[in-house]
């Protein structure tokens, strides 16, 4: 596939060494949004200051934890000579000494065969996903990624990077399973990009494009995508539950077994859209446009829900 120039410089090449940010999302530390706020804190007001310190300061992380991944973390991944998994979560300031020894009772007083990461989650101590990120980097046996295999890999981190620097066009990205929620991209080009079971819960997008995007099984609850153009996108299986879509364009869109209770869907256009199995309870559809090519239940009854055919 030919991709754009401005969406190539979008792209980061492949590195060994990842953003701090980016490592703290991907282990569970921080979420999407609290990168967003943590960058524009960076990029527009604090030019200065590391995004580690910026963390840390707002309580998001310890300091400590920031600087095990700064100063510490490449070397352990690359040393051959494990230890276990308790070293790494105390040097990364992720657990201290007494929390450790309670754990350990706990697992000694236990009559089930659990290891010590297994306690540590159940007691809410630390993370399954920060617990599965130690294991899958720093211990699985084979963590070699080839350079091709992040090409058009996007991470919150990096998306959300180029867009607070002026970037827009994301189109065709890898983005599945990524979590957003919270976050604004408003006005983004994400046409041809694989959104499959992407969290875009209560995030901005308004005024972007989507086309052709695959959003099948995407959590959109509560997300604002006012003039957002959906055209032949995939969106079977979403959750669009008390979503603001006003002037939303859904042209021969798939929403089978969609989710749009509650949502707003004024002057909405669903022209040769299936929306076969949707769900409506709720829903404001005043002014929302359909044609003959457009797919209901049987028993659906559009001018009743205020429905206008074109």
């Amino acid at each position: 596939m030919n991709q754009s120039s401005s969406h190539n410089s979008s792209v980061p090449s492949f590195s060994d060494k990842k953003p701090l940010g980016q490592l703290l999302n991907e282990a569970g530390l921080i979420s999407a949004q609290q990168i967003e706020l943590a960058l524009r804190d960076q990029i527009i007001n604090n030019q200065g200051t590391r995004i580690g310190e910026i963390l840390a300061s707002k309580g998001w992380i310890a300091q400590e934890t920031a600087d095990f991944f700064v100063e510490q973390w490449d070397d352990l991944v690359k040393n051959q000579e494990k230890k276990p998994l308790v070293y790494y979560f105390q040097q990364a300031g992720l657990l201290d000494e007494q929390q450790i020894r309670r754990i350990m009772q706990e697992r000694n007083n236990s009559s089930c065969k659990l290891r010590f990461h297994q306690v540590a989650v159940q007691q809410g101590l630390i993370a399954k996903e920060t617990v599965d990120f130690f294991i899958r980097n720093v211990l699985a046996p084979n963590r070699t990624k080839k350079p091709s295999d992040m090409r058009f890999l996007a991470t919150p981190y990096e998306l959300l990077k180029n867009y607070i620097r002026g970037e827009t066009d994301f189109q065709r990205s890898q983005l599945k399973h990524i979590k957003l929620n919270h976050v604004t991209l408003k006005g983004v080009n994400l046409n041809y990009s694989n959104l499959i079971g992407a969290e875009l819960k209560q995030a901005n997008l308004s005024n972007s494009s989507l086309k052709m995007v695959n959003l099948n099984n995407a959590n959109l609850e509560k997300a604002i995508l006012k003039e957002v153009d959906f055209e032949n996108a995939n969106l079977s299986q979403a959750n669009i539950t008390d979503a603001h879509l006003e002037g939303a364009n859904f042209t021969a869109a798939n929403l089978q077994f969609a989710d749009l209770r509650d949502g707003y869907f004024v002057n909405v256009c669903f022209v040769g859209a299936d929306l076969r199995n949707a769900k409506f309870q709720g829903a404001n559809l005043a002014g929302a446009s359909y044609n003959f090519q457009t797919h209901f239940n049987q028993d659906f009854e559009p001018s009743k829900w205020g429905m206008k055919l074109v």
